[in-house]
């Protein structure tokens, strides 16, 4: 089901982006660069930058291109191919540190067209990046966290797929921290309207991460609440997205999400004030802290 929709941007591909753009160093020799996008807040508007070595760069001041994307949702729907390329050849660069931006405060990645979740009714949530504090629900009790990995589609989808044509679908996969408000009673609210969302901290291209194989680590306030592999999500995601394709048009910059596991815990209640985080090899950190009550 639709957890969550925002209307994106429609732009046409980039053919000619790997010809034209900045450049004006030498090659890291040997050493190929990880392409981990993330979206950074540049004076109050959402902008699209890479990590490098730990830190935020303006991935189109890099590139140098007048064409190229300026954020996420719009790289998402040039369909990847070219701007991929320059941004690897860009990153790749020796003055690529130039283009670092300084207390870069990062955002959720995508602010996709739709989020899909098969344990998730209709309804709209409220998204927050990495590091943003989870504001209280005013109507919740206590929260429940249920941690998921998200694959997230590069094109439309106009005709039924067949399993094997859906990795080709696939722009790349990001974390999603998905906060179920519980009431006083102790009882799910029935649909996730106003819930907390979270995603991040960056998207990872299906190039440089295997879902199948990382591990994915849950700790609340510190503790290990969980731990354990991706495998048959990465299945359970393609099965998804073939089963959606069947049943309606996708358009790019969908993601489908599903958890890797369910926390097996006596009390898995999560209280005002607690810092949640789920990290998955390859992709990163995804840290939020409960606000307060009010």
């Amino acid at each position: 089901m639709v957890a969550a929709r925002h209307e994106g941007p429609q732009v046409g591909t980039h053919p000619q982006l790997t010809r034209g753009y900045r450049d004006s160093g030498p090659r890291r020799a040997y050493h190929r660069v990880p392409l981990r996008l993330v979206t950074y807040d540049r004076r109050g508007h959402r902008r699209l930058g890479a990590l490098l070595e730990g830190r935020v760069v303006d991935l189109p001041d890099l590139v140098g291109h007048p064409a190229y994307p300026a954020t996420m949702e719009r790289l998402v729907q040039s369909n990847g191919g070219t701007v991929l390329d320059a941004a690897r050849a860009a990153l790749e660069r020796d003055d690529a540190e130039r283009f670092a931006v300084a207390d870069a405060r990062l955002l959720a990645p995508l602010l996709p067209t739709a989020l899909r979740s098969a344990d998730a009714a209709e309804g709209a949530q409220r998204v927050v990046g990495p590091d943003d504090e989870v504001a209280w629900p005013p109507t919740a009790g206590w929260l429940e966290f249920r941690p998921k990995i998200a694959a997230v589609l590069r094109r439309p989808v106009e005709d039924p797929l067949a399993r094997e044509d859906v990795p080709a679908m696939v722009f790349g996969y990001t974390l999603v921290g998905d906060f179920l408000i519980h009431g006083a009673s102790g009882d799910p609210q029935p649909t996730p309207e106003g819930s907390p969302l979270a995603l991040g901290p960056c998207i990872v291209t299906p190039e440089e991460v295997d879902p199948q194989t990382a591990f994915v680590f849950v700790r609340v306030d510190g503790e290990e609440w969980a731990k354990g592999n991706l495998n048959g999500v990465a299945r359970i995601l393609l099965a998804d997205v073939v089963i959606a394709s069947h049943e309606q048009r996708l358009a790019a910059g969908e993601a489908f999400a599903s958890g890797p596991f369910e926390l097996q815990r006596v009390d898995q209640r999560l209280w005002p004030g607690a810092e949640v985080e789920v990290e998955a090899e390859g992709i990163g950190t995804l840290r939020n802290r409960l606000g307060p009550m009010r």
